[in-house]
């Protein structure tokens, strides 16, 4: 741990806002190693300007996360999160979520870090990503919108043209029907 610490520490005084990812973290330590380096963390973030404090980046490296609440840790999403910013003191706004889909549950448990108090998920072009893939974009922005009531500027046709690029620059089908059904009609129904 001191040796992950180690570097912590000193790029904060560099001037380097840090990320600390905790990999594969629905199996991991929770009370043993990722709750105690976490609160270092704070404890570091403490002295830092607000621009510089760290994010925690969740990461389900292996698609192993669970939505459900009952879950036993390591695996249950709302869990982890209530423990960062509860046990860790880790605000909201430097909370983010990294889900893979290797159990093609990508999106309900990065849905689930949003409502359980993530402020940010990592997203791909169409759920294209490292090995399994991550959550689509088009996926996070319709949640986002069905969770919150509004579109905070987001135009959703946005995501029809990117389909198009896609579909005509790298020869992937991606039923690009579905996409412009979907996401402006319920742009229409949300603005």
């Amino acid at each position: 741990m001191d040796e992950y610490l180690g570097m912590v520490e000193p790029a904060i005084s560099e001037g380097v806002r840090v990320r600390c990812h905790l990999e594969d973290v629905t199996r991991a330590d929770i009370d043993g190693f990722v709750i105690p380096f976490v609160q270092r963390v704070m404890e570091l973030a403490d002295q830092a300007p607000e621009e510089l404090k760290p994010r925690i980046r969740l990461c389900d490296t292996l698609g192993f996360g669970i939505s459900y609440p009952g879950v036993a840790l390591p695996r249950s999403i709302p869990k982890l999160i209530y423990k960062m910013i509860h046990e860790c003191g880790v605000p909201s706004e430097r909370l983010e979520w990294h889900g893979h889909n290797d159990f093609h549950k990508v999106h309900i448990n990065a849905a689930t870090a949003w409502l359980y108090g993530c402020d940010a998920l990592n997203t791909t072009l169409f759920g294209f990503g490292e090995r399994t893939g991550n959550p689509p974009m088009g996926g996070a922005v319709i949640e986002y919108m069905g969770l919150k009531g509004v579109s905070n500027g987001m135009d959703t046709n946005v995501l029809t043209e990117i389909a198009e690029y896609y579909t005509s620059n790298f020869l992937i089908d991606l039923s690009i029907k579905s996409y412009q059904r979907h996401f402006v009609e319920v742009k229409y129904v949300l603005v």
